[in-house]
């Protein structure tokens, strides 16, 4: 829409000054205006038609210098993004390096600007934080978006569309769904406080379509952040989920004293510390005891393409003898590896290191396990012990019972690449 726009400025351009030389002019309004990108074909036919009529109307002389200008123009490389009231255009040489997909953010009119970023990966929400001396306040339109030759300023637009979808309970509901096109960006929400040092807070809150790993440029007059799938930045990528949280307790022990959300954060902890000596990127469903529900810790592990989607959890069950440790699984193959052999291999690993009872895989046959049937990656539950049963609980709120089950896991993470990483390579 917007090189429509440029074509029809400079053929009417051409036909006033009736021969003078359009390229400065028509590069400049290139430039300078704010570019939103549009899907509207409409539109464009409309535009293309209107730009067809004033050029047939321009005598030949114009016609001339109207195809040399629209020839320069085609040739010009990707539009800059450029934002009303900015001293300067964006850093080229910091264009050049970024990819596809980025954000660029006009910084305010003033001084001593320092910025954060905080990825709340569970959510998609990218949380920016920049305090400074500000002579103005930032709204939607300092924000913009680039994805591909598509260019984005100010609030995201959408359509909205109705679908069925199921919940986790099972029951069926009509959903409103937002189709925002290709702009990386869904929504924008802009906080401002002023801290004691009389220096505003701004707080930037942005949804994302997409999980990305976020990296951070800045001048004089932008932020720039590229966006990358996390694939094209790590060669391991796992995801860890410790079972239910905040308002789910999950299973509870007979005296109803301690719930299975505390246990299973408690191994993800433990596991953690050995994780984080690794050459493994690690997204974690939750650290804290929070509601975290089924679909974002599913779609966590589909959206980061995890080689690894690795539920921590426990059991219960009505009878006191119920014990031992068993891993759920479903019989099928994701990026070419057999799950079956994956469980098998954690099962190994875990059970070398416990004394509590082997009960051996679990294979489901129904849409029962959320978390693991709307998985498009590799994926695994483990159920550690039988909170129900009295030595097994013991054991799984003992100190040395969470770590040997962090070690476990552990292992077989370490092991399930050393088997898996050729086939994975293979599938990419």
């Amino acid at each position: 829409m917007e090189k429509a726009f440029l074509k029809k400025t400079a053929i009417q351009s051409v036909a006033i000054m009736l021969g003078v030389i359009m390229l400065s002019f028509a590069i400049e309004q290139y430039n300078s205006v704010a570019i939103k990108a549009s899907n509207n074909e409409d539109i464009r036919t409309i535009e293309q038609a209107e730009i067809q009529n004033d050029y047939q109307d321009l005598p030949k002389e114009a016609k001339v210098q109207v195809v040399d200008t629209l020839a320069a123009i085609e040739t010009l490389e990707e539009p800059r993004l450029i934002f009303t009231g900015a001293e300067t255009n964006v850093n080229n040489d910091i264009l050049k390096q970024l990819g596809d997909k980025y954000i660029v953010i006009r910084k305010p009119h003033g001084e001593a600007f320092q910025i954060t970023m905080e990825d709340i990966y569970i959510t998609k929400n990218l949380k920016l934080n920049i305090t400074g001396h500000m002579d103005e306040i930032p709204d939607v339109s300092f924000i913009g978006r680039v994805n591909g030759k598509d260019i984005y300023i100010g609030e995201p637009e959408y359509l909205e569309n109705e679908i069925l979808e199921q919940e986790d309970d099972g029951t069926v509901s009509t959903i409103i769904t937002r189709d925002y096109g290709n702009d990386p960006v869904n929504d924008i929400s802009i906080s401002n406080l002023i801290n004691d040092k009389g220096q505003s807070e701004l707080e930037l809150m942005l949804l994302l379509d997409h999980v990305y790993v976020h990296i951070l440029y800045e001048d004089e007059f932008y932020y720039y952040i590229d966006l990358k799938k996390p694939k094209d930045v790590y060669d391991r990528i796992i995801v860890i989920d410790a079972g239910h949280g905040g308002k789910d307790p999950g299973a509870i022990s007979r005296d109803e004293l301690t719930y299975e959300k505390e246990i299973n954060l408690n191994i993800l902890l433990e596991l953690k510390k050995h994780l984080d000596r690794d050459n493994i990127k690690v997204y974690y469903t939750r650290l804290l005891d929070n509601t975290i529900f089924l679909r974002p810790r599913v779609t966590l592990a589909n959206d980061v393409d995890c080689d690894f989607f690795i539920s921590i959890h426990n059991n219960a069950n009505k009878s006191s003898r119920a014990n031992g440790t068993e891993i759920l699984y479903y019989n099928q193959v994701s990026k070419n590896i057999s799950i079956k052999d994956m469980a098998k291999i954690f099962l190994d690993e875990i059970t070398k290191v416990i004394p509590l009872k082997n009960n051996g895989l679990m294979q489901m046959k129904d849409d029962d396990i959320f978390i693991l049937s709307n998985a498009t990656v590799p994926a695994i539950l483990i159920e550690c012990g039988y909170m129900s049963n009295n030595k097994d609980l013991e054991y799984l709120k003992s100190k040395a019972g969470q770590l040997a089950f962090a070690e476990g896991i552990y292992k077989g993470i370490l092991r399930a690449y050393e088997v898996f990483m050729p086939y994975m390579e293979a599938e990419e």
